[in-house]
């Protein structure tokens, strides 16, 4: 096997790999919009909160290094099909962030917003954080024709054909 098609399978099995471990843990960020359909009490939604919260950063670094691997590999196929997305980006972005704010200040004594507007903040990143990951990725694959290549080199062209 030549170095450059070595590369490529290898590129594919870490891009496949993160995807993977991404998809897992959206369903665990979408858990949060569950928060007040299974915690009844107040307790009950701590505890929600307490096991859903350590993982957000996990999350959030997946999804940096799936993009860096991508970019990476694929540097003309990534920047043609996410730079369109740009606003979808930043609003990502902003659903992280704003999850970030909510489970650091959700249970301090002096917030000014009160516990159930950070409550509210994890509800809607919950909705909104998988809905908006779901955009770039099938805007993507939006218009390709059905002959699939991975990359284009000066070489023999090597991936999936049909």
């Amino acid at each position: 096997m030549d170095t450059l098609t070595f590369l490529q399978h290898y590129w594919w099995f870490v891009i496949s790999l993160l995807g993977a471990l991404l998809v897992f843990l959206l369903f665990v960020q979408g858990g949060q919009a569950l928060l007040y359909r299974i915690g009844h009490t107040d307790e009950e939604r701590n505890l929600i909160v307490l096991s859903l919260g350590r993982k957000w950063e996990l999350t959030f670094t997946t999804l940096v290094t799936f993009g860096g691997a991508f970019f990476a590999s694929f540097p003309l196929f990534y920047s043609t099909s996410f730079g369109g997305a740009v606003y979808v980006w930043m609003a990502i972005l902003l659903c992280f962030v704003v999850q970030a704010v909510a489970y650091e200040y959700r249970r301090k004594p002096s917030n000014v917003f009160g516990e159930r507007t950070y409550d509210a903040f994890l509800l809607i990143n919950g909705l909104l954080g998988p809905l908006l990951l779901g955009m770039p990725s099938g805007r993507s694959s939006r218009g390709r024709s059905s002959r699939w290549t991975a990359s284009t080199w000066p070489t023999r062209p090597e991936g999936v054909r049909r």
